[in-house]
């Protein structure tokens, strides 16, 4: 077998097998627990989008997992995983952080797979969204100090927006399908998930529709801190006019004055005097730094402000650790579970 293919026992004789995407060993789990043909081209098809379907007693469910591409940028990684009486397969092309976490858990926390694979699928469910949570957070910081570059017209904006964009439009194709399909499971007509499997994917469903609401929210934003770019821009450049025009104001008389003593016209005031330049001169520096003076006294100059370099985008927080988070609920059918649960994010 792979290197990452793994198989863990669950309470209650239950089986969860995990390995990474690879043709040779799809092929051997199909044939050993007779997935359907239609479902194994869909694991080998890696641009399949989420989906649900059943395949008489089993139950065939792709989802997709937060990772980063090759170029270091926010991305989706298909996770293949069926429900086959008391086993749960997961099938994935590279590491699924939320997997780990779980897999790595279940030894403390028996009580998330008592209930049997489907509720095991969708505590994993759950833990793909709070994933996506991250992102969220993320998000409205990166939104937050594009919105304080926004106001002095940095030219770093443009940039970081689309960037933002690209990503969160990634994260959108994805969940929007996704949603459909937890919203699916968890309705009453899909006969292979039994009650203790629905509540839990009706916690899933909540994480998920929190990401896809506040992904609505965060785009909504980018549009105002573009409009706030553009206004700042937009100022910027009036004072760039103004600034023009102040010059253009100094410079006038001091051009009077130059093109008054340069005319070929005896008995002007000081012309003939050895000392006439210098007065003259110091009358048109006068009058240029007074005229600034005035100028930056009223506000139409000032000094430029400096632009911040363009960041990495959300790829970061897509790489962090599990982050616990409170409360996993106790099994209903083991009363010694202890109180303090820990679930990773």
């Amino acid at each position: 077998m792979p290197e990452r293919s793994r198989r863990q026992v669950l309470p209650g004789g239950g089986l969860w097998i995990d390995h990474d995407l690879d043709e040779v060993e799809v092929e051997h789990i199909a044939e050993a627990h007779d997935l359907p043909d239609a479902a194994v081209e869909d694991v080998l098809d890696i641009e399949q989008l989420p989906k649900r379907e059943t395949f008489g007693d089993q139950l065939f469910v792709v989802l997709h997992a937060l990772t980063t591409d090759d170029e270091d940028r926010l991305d989706t990684i298909e996770l293949d995983c069926f429900v086959v009486g008391d086993t749960l397969i997961t099938m994935h092309a590279r590491p699924v952080p939320s997997i780990d976490w779980l897999w790595d858990r279940l030894a403390d926390h028996a009580h998330l797979a008592a209930d049997g694979p489907a509720t095991l699928l969708g505590h994993l469910a759950e833990l793909i969204g709070r994933r996506y949570l991250t992102i969220i957070d993320e998000f409205e910081r990166r939104i937050d100090q594009l919105a304080d570059d926004a106001l002095v017209a940095s030219p770093t904006v443009l940039a970081e927006i689309q960037m933002l964009r690209r990503e969160e439009s990634t994260i959108r194709t994805m969940l929007n399908p996704q949603l459909r399909v937890l919203d699916d499971l968890v309705s009453r007509t899909v006969e292979l998930v039994d009650e203790p499997a629905r509540r839990q994917l009706v916690d899933a469903y909540d994480a998920h529709a929190k990401v896809v609401s506040s992904l609505g929210t965060a785009r909504q934003l980018m549009t105002d801190t573009l409009d706030t770019y553009r206004g700042a821009v937009a100022e910027r450049q009036g004072r760039a006019a103004n600034l023009l025009t102040v010059y253009a104001a100094i410079v006038l008389p001091m051009t009077l004055i130059a093109g008054w003593y340069g005319m070929n016209t005896r008995d002007l005031p000081a012309s003939e005097e050895p000392w006439g330049w210098i007065v003259v001169t110091a009358v048109m520096v006068a009058v240029g730094v007074v005229s600034w003076l005035w100028f930056a006294r009223i506000g139409l100059v000032g000094r430029p402000r400096l632009a911040a370099p363009v960041g990495r985008g959300l790829a970061s927080a897509a790489r962090a650790p599990m982050r616990p988070v409170t409360a996993l609920r106790r099994s209903r059918h083991r009363g010694d579970a202890p109180d303090d649960r820990q679930r990773g994010a």
